[in-house]
């Protein structure tokens, strides 16, 4: 979703079902779609509470067309263990 001003007016833009590949559109959408966000939300929750990450500078980072969302050279990060974790509230 995307936010565009016309007019002097926000709308939000939903982006195109087809933008992603693996997750298709239409009747034939992919069943896994909203679990796969969910664990992929957990996941990604759980490496920034711990690392520090930053990407590594003057990389090429492009699409890899398949049926599955991938980057075609991967993405080079670096990470730092982060010293102290607050306990959760």
């Amino acid at each position: 979703i995307e936010m565009s001003s016309v007019g002097g007016q926000s709308r939000m833009k939903n982006e195109s079902m087809y933008k992603f590949l693996a997750f298709n559109a239409g009747p034939r959408t992919c069943l896994g779609k909203d679990m796969a966000y969910l664990q992929m939300k957990a996941a990604a929750a759980g490496i920034l509470r711990s690392f520090h990450i930053r990407v590594v500078e003057n990389q090429v980072v492009k699409p890899k067309i398949s049926l599955i969302l991938a980057m075609k050279n991967g993405l080079l990060v670096t990470l730092q263990q982060r010293i102290s974790l607050e306990p959760l509230t």
